[in-house]
């Protein structure tokens, strides 16, 4: 598997006239995004995320580090901005155009035109399931459409390499499955695809890697499951009352959901299995349901930044 992106100490310092003081928002950052995977940049807000996605755009300028795209040092030559799609967060088009319009107008910044423009067009709409809309006005679409054509906006010049800035953001659940569904397909037809979310249940559905920034750093990186290697229980019971409950806490077993009057327990990871289901039966519950339980990437990334956060106030 090739290195398609790759940091090396890259760093970006905003000069501040307050009190003197730099702002610092990305430090000596060293990534790499491999060929045919679909990695998560993930991040709170003011992370360095956006600052990290507009030097590889060849947006702004690193204060100091390197930036290696397709090998290539030069990140605004022609081969790299070729196969570079890039959807921003929010992308804003027009009212008044048509689906295929904008799609032209994109393609000719590309410098394709005639019949390989007009072939290139119906392909991606193709792709990305909007075919059907391609001669409606934009002001006729739904946030789902919207995003549908900026994703196919990014795919006109075929590049090797996406760049999605929260691509499922705002979109109802049947909208933001049918986008995992393409964004997977684009990965299996051995498309890169760098995404950055808040989005992390639908991160965790498609992402092969995964890394975790705060105040311009790397806290964890690593595939989905070297990340989430945490593991522990859940208990299913038919109900228990607040006294129980008090003394279960007592013992590290909280109450973690509760659906249709069934109460989902949790047990912390260091505790035996079998100790818990006797604690389960000392307080005379009813148990349901036993099973095993992975902790989520959401969870990680709360851990992860929480722990980022007491460090930088120690």
């Amino acid at each position: 598997m090739s290195v398609v992106i790759e940091t090396k100490g890259l760093s970006k310092i905003y000069e501040s006239s307050f009190r003197g003081q730099d702002v610092y928002a990305l430090k000596e950052l060293d990534l790499t995004v491999n060929s045919g995977e679909i990695f998560a940049y993930l991040g709170p807000n003011g992370s360095g995320k956006t600052t990290t996605i507009k030097m590889l755009l060849g947006l702004i300028f690193p204060t100091a580090g390197s930036i290696e795209i397709l090998g290539l040092k030069d990140i605004a030559s022609a081969k790299v901005r070729q196969n570079i799609g890039y959807l921003p967060e929010g992308a804003y088009y027009p009212d008044f155009l048509r689906g295929e319009e904008i799609l032209r107008f994109y393609g000719q910044l590309y410098g394709l035109s005639g019949k390989k423009l007009e072939t290139r067009i119906s392909e991606v709409l193709e792709e990305v399931g909007m075919t059907h809309a391609r001669r409606r006005m934009l002001r006729g679409y739904s946030k789902g459409m919207r995003q549908r054509i900026g994703l196919a906006q990014a795919l006109i010049s075929d590049p090797q390499i996406l760049i999605l800035d929260e691509p499922t953001t705002g979109l109802d659940p049947i909208a933001r499955k049918e986008m995992r569904d393409i964004l997977a397909r684009l990965r299996d037809r051995g498309k890169t695809l760098m995404i950055s979310s808040h989005e992390l249940l639908e991160v965790e559905l498609i992402s092969d890697r995964a890394g975790i920034l705060y105040q311009g750093e790397v806290q964890k990186i690593g595939t989905i499951d070297e990340l989430l290697t945490d593991r522990d229980l859940t208990i299913e019971v038919e109900s228990a009352s607040e006294e129980v409950l008090g003394t279960l806490a007592e013992k590290g077993i909280t109450p973690e959901d509760k659906i249709e009057g069934k109460l989902i327990l949790r047990v912390p990871n260091d505790m035996n299995s079998y100790d818990a289901l006797n604690i389960c039966k000392e307080q005379q519950l009813n148990l349901v349901a036993v099973a095993p339980r992975r902790e989520t990437l959401e969870e990680l990334f709360v851990r992860t930044v929480g722990e980022a956060q007491n460090r930088s106030t120690t």
